[in-house]
């Protein structure tokens, strides 16, 4: 899988000028891969045409049981290029469960946050530092060294000059949560950070899905939960940035996404309406590869793609029979904690925890012509997603 994602690499930067991508020229960039990767955060470049992520966990799971290992890279995709670039920026330490959020007028990717610690068992460290990776010099500057408290799986927004934070986890034991329900502002201007009293402000929470209007007057979160074994959530809250005043825009009920925690929320202004992508639910099936729209207008939830369905049971925990699903093969694989951004108009996904492992991919999804490939995966997909037949176990 490795080679033929190289190899795809290879025909795309040769095949693609600087003019064509209009930020880079492709035959410069080197054939290397970002290792599968769960819990980075990134922002889309418009105007170099790229896409930004930075840290995670590369660990790849073993019986569905994280084995940590974090990194501290910061990469750029170019999908004119069908190709990565390591970005050879110091920054923040290596970390996982961070918080970014996009900074348009900047023209940089803010981070708050996140988890780190060596080996694969005690407790972790968690950040309350806020960086800044500016995407013309793609360098990085720290804003502010402390802040709201170090917590990790919590939303951030930026709004005008202010950077909005909600929620979170500062429990530094893996096994136990303590769900966070306070809302934050920072001065972009001076890095001070204050406590906003909100009114109507939603549950306490970490691992829910979040984004920012595109004017930056409406942060919205989705599901989560208080507690990583359940229950749910499947409401969606909006923030009112000028007022205070939070909004439940949907309860969850009815016809909605099945509650779930860690999918990724992103705001398509062009289409008035917010995209729900992947997130582990509460049903047998658990990771899941469903998109749906929610329209701003009508205030409805609509399935756009149904992905894997459900077609058998697991033999026991993290044991997956080859017939556990039946796979949509043009849809990514189902997972967890990946990215998501809008990207001129598209969805653009990256990396995340799937039932087999880790992943790098990234894939693409617009309204006329539904889901395409734009890197493939040289980890964690399910067998039938990587052979032409002959699975006798989900996982190989």
């Amino acid at each position: 899988m490795r080679i033929a994602a190289l190899a795809l690499a290879f025909v795309a930067c040769n095949g693609t000028t600087a003019e064509d991508s209009g930020s880079i020229d492709c035959s410069t960039l080197p054939l290397e891969l970002p290792p599968a990767v769960a819990e980075a955060t990134g922002v889309w470049d418009t105007d170099r045409g790229r896409l930004v992520f930075y840290g995670g966990d590369i660990g790849p799971p073993v019986n569905c049981q994280a084995q940590t290992s974090f990194t501290g890279d910061s990469w750029a995709f170019y999908p004119e290029c069908g190709a990565f670039q390591r970005l050879p920026a110091t920054g923040p330490a290596a970390r996982g469960r961070q918080a970014s959020a996009h900074d348009v007028s900047g023209n940089r990717m803010i981070l708050h946050g996140g988890r780190t610690r060596a080996g694969t068992t005690g407790t972790y460290t968690q950040f309350d530092d806020t960086w800044a990776f500016d995407l013309v010099t793609d360098s990085w500057s720290t804003l502010s060294a402390t802040g709201p408290g170090a917590r990790v799986n919590h939303a951030l927004g930026v709004a005008g000059d202010k950077l909005v934070l909600f929620g979170g986890n500062n429990s530094t034991d893996g096994a136990s949560y303590s769900p966070l329900g306070d809302v934050w502002q920072m001065d972009l201007a001076t890095g001070t950070w204050t406590e906003w009293t909100t009114t109507n402000t939603p549950s306490a929470r970490l691992f829910h899905g979040y984004t920012m209007s595109a004017d930056g007057g409406t942060m919205w979160i989705y599901g989560g939960t208080a507690n990583f074994f359940g229950p749910f959530l499947g409401d969606l809250h909006a923030l009112d940035v000028a007022t205070g005043a939070w909004t439940e825009v949907h309860a969850g009920t009815g016809t909605a996404p099945a509650p779930r925690f860690w999918g990724n929320l992103v705001h398509d202004a062009a289409n008035d309406r917010l995209l729900l992508w992947a997130g582990h639910d509460d049903t047998d099936l658990g990771n899941t590869n469903e998109l749906w729209s929610f329209s701003l207008a009508s205030n409805a939830w609509q399935r756009v793609e149904t992905g894997d369905v459900l077609f058998g049971q697991a033999n026991a925990f993290c044991d997956f029979p080859d017939d556990f699903v039946a796979p949509d093969l043009e849809a990514p694989e189902r997972r967890n904690g990946g990215l998501a951004v809008m990207a001129d108009g598209d969805l653009r996904i990256f990396g995340g925890e799937a039932d087999c492992g880790v992943l790098n991919d990234v894939w693409s999804w617009s309204s006329a012509t539904g889901w395409s490939v734009e890197s493939r995966s040289t980890a964690g997909e399910i067998c039938a997603r990587t052979s032409a037949g002959g699975c006798t176990t989900m996982c190989f």
